[in-house]
Parts: structure tokens; sequence; C-alpha cells
């Protein structure tokens, strides 16, 4: 039974113990849920929500914070009363009320910190763990809300300070607000995926300001290839890229690649959205942002756009650095001026390419600007052209593209080779030299010649402007010709035309040159015979060379001369003349010493060859012995000389032998000179005077100190002249300014004279004219003696311009100064066109008016016209030829019975009446030779023929028909072919053809009068050239004479520097001013 008990209790009682623990297990879990779940709605019921529950089986504690001790003990009897509920336990905290409930967890470069309120001391520690700290300034509050949503905010917002460097989460209430700097690029993204995420279930997120992670140094990028933009660095925001892709780019492609990043500099939007702006309006380039830094760099497509960037990005700061523009038309050039600068200009691809030309001399490149689209042989075809500018002394290189011009003047003849060997050598491969314009060196003075010897030989010297033209000439000549010319710039106007002429005439000359002196042109020589020598003067006139300022003195080949042995020579002086015999070496030595010999000479010298070596020399001092005795003869037997005769007195005798020995070896001469002894001195005081009778008749008598001054005396007082004077050269100084002035002023009376009595001047008689006191008075201006040392007794009306002087001297009049020598004016003065002038002649009277450009002039119109000159006045603004012209004109005037000569607005005109055909053809003849080569009108009148049975006239002056002669004679002088020696006045020996020449002229008037006038430059004294002038025309008169010229129809004047037709401050206008000039009257001489 007990084994059936235990078969069966044991089993049974197993099973009902087993049930009911099991059933007491699972009731006492769902009495605890239910507790719990009764109890947390007691609390929500009440209100109680800052009330934590804990229960263990059925104890309940109650945690928390609450404002007062009645709701916590409201709370625990509410709990106290639940069914099920053994006991309940208080650990609530009593603390103020927080409202809102707020905490703010922050950090700042790492170092985090928590403040405001907590519920309770656990949640406090619970929040410093989860923070790290071990403390910090939280309070408990009462007032929190859910309990388990706040906390689960609170962890929520301090555990997102985990991502930022800088900021704070702040949860108020249920709402967690976020404001701070990501640490990182990754910890922003990380930021930016939890906030996509969420917050805590009931909790919510307010404001999130989350800025990206701090960036340094903070750089942007952006890069342009001309079709795509491509952007790269850092943006503090994504809206950016889209504004990007937005921008004004002219509808190139925006790629980004961008990161987010803080710390961009201030302006940073707009200023990146203006550089990628600016960056699409180059051809290529690149944009930058480095913290405060801007740059922008690249390629403009032109000027003005590179100027627009410019501008718009200044304001900004940004660094622009752009390549030049891209030039289409590229070029450079460089100048060479004459101070040496080099002047350069166009376009260079870079700033080491302008640097480089900037190393050469003189360089100024200050004018060459940066461009790009260089062409491919810029560099090499500019030192091609700049290595030839250092050649020269002046010029320019171009290079547009691939040509290049050159064009210049070398600085010597050797650069001036080089220059035409690189020329020749061509240009750089790949250029092309279009234009290569090289001159030769610039002459300081051009000159020029060709000579021929007598064998035929030519010689070719001087200056050609090139190879070229130095080849045309030495081909013009032929094999025969030895060239040394050499090259230079600077020629005159038509030169190689005129060489190419000067080897046409040379062509007639036996041997001689033809020479240019950078001013005229000279032929001289000896023609190949009388034919030739006709021939070239004939292509002379043809070609007017004269009027070209051409001058030619061509002689007839001489001829042939005998060998004399023994050679014999002598010349005898008697009371009738010189006598010559024998033989001379040369036709100019004859001539001259015919001529020298004086005019009674008879010259029976024939020319022979052999003369002994100093002939020339001893016969020349041998001559001027004889001629210094009253009578003698000088010899030469072929062997010896000898001098014999007599002299005046053994002073002079001893003057003789004195100059002899001087001028030639007379040791072995056989000297016999007969002398009376010394006569005594004389004491009668130095005397002079002259008497002008009412007829015009004048006499001479008294003293003169030289023969030449005798002369002209005798020509300046006219053709009615009795010559009683002797030569005494003891004259006191000044005499003759002094005697040229008294005769000025006796030239203005009717009848009166002149006289020097040893210490004073006298002048008296009748004055011819009412101005003629005047005149008198200006005749004594220029004497060197005072005006106030002259006695005046002048007679007539007007009254005299000076007091008579009876016994006692007069006061002393005022000193009339000398006019002053014209100043050469400083500069060309321009021509006036209301310049004129004009002469009226009726009979033999001429009144002169209007303007002459100097007083010279003025002088010396007065002295050819003889006419009144009261109305004409100096003043500037004649034109150039204002001179020849008008003394062409006063001289053609002269041959008219009556007439006018005007020139007005730059046209002359001559009108009025001639005495027959030929004096009008004579006038006709002497306006078309005008050396001023003036426009002229011309009306010559011949006279009413005489009416019948006319009453018995005056016989007039025999006229002469000059109308063979006068255009050839006017043309001769303007030729200007008598040449004479530097400073002297005898007749160069190449001038023999020229007078031969004037002789056949004169023969074809032979009744004509002749007036050899004289002229000489500025340069020297004014008295001295005076001299010269009458010395050299009278030496014309002397050698016309000893070739049969009558000498009766000659007169010789000289007016010295006082008529210049040409300006004597350039060398051209003395070698004008220096002139013989012939004239033919239509008078019966």
């Amino acid at each position: 039974m007990i084994r059936d008990l235990l078969k069966w209790v044991v089993p049974g009682l197993a099973t009902v113990l087993g049930g009911t623990t099991l059933c007491l297990a699972m009731t006492a879990a769902d009495i605890a849920d239910d507790l719990a779940t009764r109890s947390a709605a007691a609390m929500a019921a009440g209100g109680y929500d800052w009330a934590e529950l804990s229960l263990d089986a059925r104890d309940l504690k109650l945690t928390g914070t609450t404002t007062d001790q009645a709701r916590l003990n409201s709370a625990i009897a509410r709990l106290s009363a639940l069914a099920g509920v053994r006991s309940v336990t208080s650990e609530v905290t009593l603390a103020p009320m927080a409202r809102p409930y707020a905490l703010v967890a922050s950090v700042d470069q790492g170092v985090l910190d928590l403040a405001g309120a907590v519920p309770d001391d656990t949640t406090r520690q619970r929040l410093l763990r989860l923070a790290g700290l071990e403390q910090a300034g939280l309070d408990l509050r009462s007032g929190m809300p859910d309990r388990r949503i706040w906390v689960s905010g609170a962890e929520f917002a301090i555990d997102q300070l985990q991502y930022f460097d800088q900021g704070e989460a702040v949860l108020s209430d249920l709402t967690v607000s976020l404001d701070g700097r990501a640490k990182s690029e990754r910890a922003f993204r990380d930021l930016l995926i939890v906030m996509r995420a969420g917050a805590p279930a009931g909790v919510t997120l307010g404001d999130v300001n989350i800025v990206p992670a701090l960036v340094s140094p903070y750089q942007w990028n952006a890069s342009f290839d001309g079709k795509r933009i491509d952007i790269s660095g850092f943006v503090p925001e994504d809206s950016l890229a889209e504004r990007y892709r937005t921008a004004d780019v002219s509808g190139a492609q925006v790629a980004t690649g961008l990161t987010l990043g803080s710390g961009e500099p201030t302006g940073f939007a707009d200023l990146s959205q203006n550089l990628i702006e600016q960056l699409a309006r180059l051809e290529y380039g690149t944009a930058s942002i480095t913290d405060g830094q801007s740059t922008l760099a690249g390629a403009p497509a032109t000027l003005d756009i590179a100027q627009g960037i410019v501008d718009t990005l200044e304001p900004s700061g940004t660094i622009v650095v752009l390549e030049p523009p891209r030039i289409d038309d590229y070029w450079m050039s460089a100048t060479r001026q004459p101070g040496g600068v080099v002047v350069f200009d166009g376009y260079v691809p870079d700033e080491a390419t302008r640097e480089a030309f900037g190393q050469r001399d003189g360089a100024d490149t200050s004018y060459l600007k940066l461009g790009r689209g260089t062409p491919e042989r810029y560099r090499s075809g500019a030192d091609f052209g700049l290595d030839a500018l250092e050649l020269m002394s002046e010029g320019r290189i171009a290079l547009r593209d691939n040509v290049l011009t050159i064009t210049g003047t070398a600085r010597s003849g050797g650069d001036y080779d080089a220059l035409l060997a690189m020329v020749a050598a061509g240009a750089p491969q790949g250029l092309v030299l279009a234009r290569a314009e090289i001159l030769a060196p610039r002459a300081a003075a051009w000159s020029w010649s060709v000579t021929k010897d007598a064998t035929g030989a030519v010689a070719l010297a001087g200056l050609v402007p090139d190879a070229a033209d130095a080849m045309s000439l030495v081909t013009k000549v032929g094999n025969r010709a030895t060239n040394t010319m050499t090259y230079a710039s600077g020629d005159p106007d038509g030169f190689i035309a005129s060489a190419e002429t000067a080897l046409e005439l040379l062509q007639w000359l036996r041997d001689g040159s033809v020479t240019y002196d950078g001013l005229s042109w000279t032929v001289a020589g000896t023609a190949n015979s009388a034919i030739d020598k006709g021939a070239i003067e004939a292509d002379f006139v043809s070609r007017q060379l004269a009027a070209a300022g051409w001058s030619m003195a061509v002689a007839l080949p001489p001829p042939v001369i005998p060998q004399i042995a023994p050679y014999t020579w002598s010349a005898t002086r008697t009371a009738d003349g010189v006598s010559l015999m024998g033989h001379a070496p040369n036709q100019s030595f004859k001539s001259y010493l015919a001529v020298h010999a004086g005019e009674s000479v008879v010259d029976a010298t024939e020319l022979g060859l052999g003369a002994p070596d100093g002939f020339v020399a001893a016969a020349t001092a041998g001559l001027d012995a004889v001629l210094a005795l009253d009578e003698g003869e000088i010899a030469f037997d072929g062997a010896n000389w000898s001098l014999s005769g007599r002299a005046p007195s053994e002073a002079q005798r001893d003057a003789v032998l004195t100059a002899l020995a001087a001028a030639t070896d007379s040791s072995g001469w056989s000297v016999d000179i007969a002398a009376p002894p010394p006569e005594p001195v004389a004491t009668t005081p130095y005397i002079w005077s002259a008497t002008k009778a009412a007829d015009g008749a004048v006499t001479f008598s008294g003293l003169v100190p030289v023969q030449s001054l005798q002369r002209f005396l005798v020509v300046r007082a006219g053709g009615n002249v009795s010559d009683e004077t002797t030569i005494d050269p003891t004259a006191p100084p000044g005499f003759a300014n002094d005697v040229l002035a008294a005769l000025g002023a006796m030239a203005a009376l009717s009848e009166g004279s002149a006289s020097f009595d040893g210490t004073a001047w006298a002048v008296s008689g009748t004055l011819a004219s009412a101005d003629a006191a005047a005149a008198v008075d200006a005749a004594i201006a220029a004497a060197n003696t005072p005006a106030a040392g002259w006695i005046l007794t002048l007679a007539g009306p007007p009254e005299p311009a000076v007091a008579p002087v009876a016994e006692t001297p007069a006061e002393p009049e005022p000193v009339v100064e000398p006019e002053p020598a014209l100043e050469p004016e400083p500069a060309p003065v321009a021509v006036n066109p209301d310049y004129a002038f004009s002469v009226s002649r009726a009979a033999d009277t001429a009144v002169l008016s209007g303007q002459v450009p100097s007083d010279p002039a003025l002088r010396y119109f007065a002295a050819v016209s003889g006419g009144d000159v009261a109305a004409l006045s100096v003043a500037d603004g004649a034109p150039e030829t204002f001179l020849p012209s008008a003394e062409t004109g006063l001289r053609a005037l002269l041959y008219l019975t009556e007439g006018q000569l005007d020139f007005s607005r730059g046209v002359w005109s001559l009108r009025g009446v001639a005495a027959d055909a030929a004096a009008r053809d004579a006038v006709l003849a002497a306006i078309a030779a005008d050396p001023g080569e003036a426009d002229w009108t011309t009306a010559i009148d011949l006279p009413p023929p005489p009416e019948p049975a006319p009453p018995p006239a005056p016989v007039a002056p025999v006229l002469v028909d000059i109308s063979a002669c006068a255009a050839p004679i006017a043309e001769f002088s303007a030729r200007n072919s008598i040449l004479f020696q530097s400073g002297a006045a005898l007749i160069a020996a190449e001038s023999d053809a020229a007078l031969d020449e004037l002789v056949l002229d004169l023969k074809a008037c032979p009744d004509a009068v002749v007036h050899i006038e004289g002229h000489t430059d500025a340069d020297g004294d004014e008295t001295l050239n005076l001299a010269l002038s009458v010395a050299r025309a009278e030496a014309v008169v002397n050698a016309l004479v000893s070739r049969g010229v009558t000498p009766a129809r000659l007169y010789a004047v000289g007016y010295g520097e006082a008529a210049p037709i040409a300006d004597n401050d350039t060398a051209q206008g003395k070698r004008l001013n220096r002139r013989i000039v012939v004239t033919v009257r239509p008078e019966h001489y």
C-alpha cells in the first residue's frame, strides 16, 4: 500500500507542487507588471510626470524632482492606495521649477562643458560621464518634461559635440538646437548624416547651424581651356556651385569639384563668381583665391578685353597677370636717328625679348608693346635687321610677318660694303627681304672730277652715290678709265646727269678736266682742235650750262713750237716805249710780257722751245728792272744775261738792283746802269688839284701815290680829262680815300675845283643843281679826313649845306659817320611779294625809286645810272635773283633814249624808245641773256620818222649797231670765264682761251664803247677790294689791247665789293660776286 502510495502519491504530489510553483511564478510576474502599469497610470492621472517609479516585487520607489512637499505627499498617497502595493519609498528631490527646462552642452577647441537643469543627481552623473567631465554647472531643477525623452534628448545633444571643434547643443524642453563648426570635413559629413537621420523619438530638432570645418589656407581654383571651366577647392556652402553654373560665362561649361570649408575671406562668394566671369572672357587662363589674395592669369584676345578685366578686378585687389593680347597684324620696327638713338616700335612676344632689344646701343624700347601671335621667324628677322642698323648712321628696319625692309645710310665706306654684302646674301631662311635701300655714308662736302691727259687716259675721282652709278660712268668712259671714285650719299640734285654731261664734253678736249667742287662745275683744258673748241663752246651754250652755274675755260691747242738754239731774248725801253725781241717759251708768258711792258710796246718775240732753266723768272725780273729805268735794255744771248741803261737816280738804281737780286740770281749778270748824282730832297708840300671847266673838261695836276690810282681817277672823271699828275709814293695817310671824296664832291659842281695843299682839302665852285649840296656832303662824309677839316666855298642855289669859309676856318661841321657795313643776316629773309623797284629815264637823266636789298647795291645802281636815288630805299624781302636782273634791266635802259624799268609782284618790265632798230635789238638781246632768268615783259618802240625838212639839230652822239655782239657778250659775262690768280690781278693761264673768245665777240661791233667792270666779294678790306677790282679790270683791258682791240674804246672800272649780285655769306654767293662784267654800248668811241 505504501508502495502503491509511493507509486501514485509521490508522482501526484510532485505534479501538484510543480504546477503550484509554476503558477505562483507566473502570477508574480504578472502581478509586478500589473502593479507597475497601475502605478504609472496613477502618477500620470495625477499629473506627476516629474516622478520616476521603480518596483521591487510589490515595493515602489519614487524618485525625481518636484517643487513642493505637498505634491510629493500626494503622489506617495496615491501610490500607497494602489492594491497590491506593499510599500512606497520616496527619494524625490525638492527643487525650484525650470521653464523652459534647458541643458546647454558646448565645446571649444576640444574642451566640453555642460550647463543647465537636471532632474536629479543620478541624471547629472550620467550626463557628466557621457561628456567625460567630473563636474559641470548642472543644477537640480524641477519641471522636467518626460524624463525618458528628455534624457535621451540630452544624451543626443552631448553626443553631437564630438563632431565640432567649437559650438553648442541646446536641449530646451524636448527641442534640440545645434550651432557650431565641424572639426573636420568627415565630421561635417557625419553631422549631415546624423541630421538627416533625425533626433530620438519624442525629441524635436530645432535650429541647426553647422559650419563646415575651418580650412587654412583657404584655397579655391578655377581653370579655363577655352571651352570648359573647372572649379575646385573650398566653398563655404553648397549653393555656390549652382551660383557658379548660372554665372555669365559666355556659354562655357562649368564643372565643379568643390569641398565645403569655412574660413573663407570676406566677400568670397562675389569675388569667386567675378573671377569665373572674367576668366570666361579670356582665351584660356586660371584664377585662384588663397586666403585673402586672389589672382587671375591668362590670355586675352584683345587689348580692350585685357583692360576691361583689369578695370573690373582692380577694386578687389586681385593680382591680374595677363599674357599679351593676340595681334593679327604683327610687326616691329627700329629707327636709328641722327643722334644715335634707336627708337623701337611695334610688338614683342615677351619681356625677355624687349630687354634683349634694350641691350643694343642707344636703344629706346619704351614704345614696344607685348603681343601674342609672333611670326615664326620673328627673332631671326629682327636680329638680321638690327645687325644691319648697327652699320648705319641713320636708317630704319621694319618686320611685318615674314617680310623685312631695310633703308638707311651707312656709317662708313666699310660699313656700306658690309651692308651691300648682307643684302646680297639675303635674309635668313623663311624671311623675305622685300626692300633694301642702302645709301653710302653722307659726304660733308661733295666733290668729283674727271681728268684726261695728253695720252687720252681718263681718271675718274671723287664721290658717287653707289656702285651702279660708278659702273655707269666708267662704262661711258671705256676701257682706258682709271676709277678711284668712292661712294657717298648727299649728292646734289641731278648730279649723275651732270657727271654724264661732263663726260660728253670731255670728248672735245685733248687734255683737261671737268670738276665739281660742291658748288659749281668747271670745264678747263685744251681742245683737240679749233673745230673742237667751237664744238664744245656750242655744246656749252646749247645745254644752257652757264645759266646752271657752269664755267668753262678751253684753250686752242698750242701751235707747234720749234726748238731754238741759241735761245735769245731782249727787252729795250726808250722814250717811245718798249720793244721785245727774241723768243718766249709759251703764249701765256709772251702775252704776259707784252701786257706787263705797258701800252707802247712792240712785241716781236716768237714762240720757241729750249729756254734754259730759270729763264721765265730771269726775264720777268729783267723786264721789271728795265721798266724801272728811264731807258735801258735787258738781253739774253743764249748763255749770259746783261742789263744796261740809265736810272733817274742812284737811289732808283740801287732799288732796281736790290729788286733784281731778290727776284732772280743775278750774280753772274753783266750790269751797267748809269745814274745822275742825287739831287737835293724836295721840300715842297704834297699837293694835288682838279679843275672842272664849264664844258665838263677836267684837269688833274699835282701828285698821286700810285699809277693804279692815277688811272682810276682819269676813268672816274669821264672822257674829257687832262692828267698832269706825277707819281709820288709819299702821300699822307688816307690820301686815296680823300682824293676820291674830293673827286666825288667836284662831280656835283657845274664848274669848280678840288685841291689839297699838303695840310687841308678844299672844294670850291658852282653847284650843278638844287640837290648838289647834299651830294657834296655825302661824298665828303666818306672821306678819311673829317668833314670839319674841309674848306668848302660853294655858290649857286640852293644855299650851300656848309657855310663858305673865308680867312678863318669855319665852325666844325658835325662829323658824318660812315655808314656801317651791313651785318650778314642770321637767316634767309622771306621774299616780300610787294617788293618794288623802278627807274625812269628821260633825256640824260634817270630817277630811281622803290627798294633795293643793300646799301652797296644802292650805291652801285647810282654809279651805273648816274641818276637820282633820293627815292630809293634799302629794304629786305628782295627775291634771290633781284640784283642780277636789276643790273641787266638798268644797263638795258641806258641803251634807250627814254624809258621805264619796273619790278612789281615778281615780274620785270621794260618799256621805252630805242634810237634805232639796232639799239632795240641790243636791248632785247641783253634782256634775253639775263643771268637772273627772271620773267620779263618788254615794249621797245622806235622813234617816229622825222618830219620833212626839220630844222638843223645838234649833232647827237654817233650810235653804232651792237646787235651782233650784245647777246654773245652778255652770255660771255654770265659765264664768268675770266679767272685770276687768288688775291692778285694776274689773269690765270687757262683764261687765255676765254680772252681770245671775247676778242672775237668784240670784233662783231668794232666801233662800240666797251666797259670792263671788276667786282670782288666782301672778304677783306673794302679799300683793298676796290683797288683789286680796278687792277683786274685794267688787266683785262691790257690783255684785250695785246690781242689787237683798240685801246680808245675800252674803259676799266672797278667797283670792289659795292655791287654784289648774290649773298656774300655763302661760298656760292662769293663765287658769283667775284666777276668781270663786259658790256658794250651803242656809242662810237
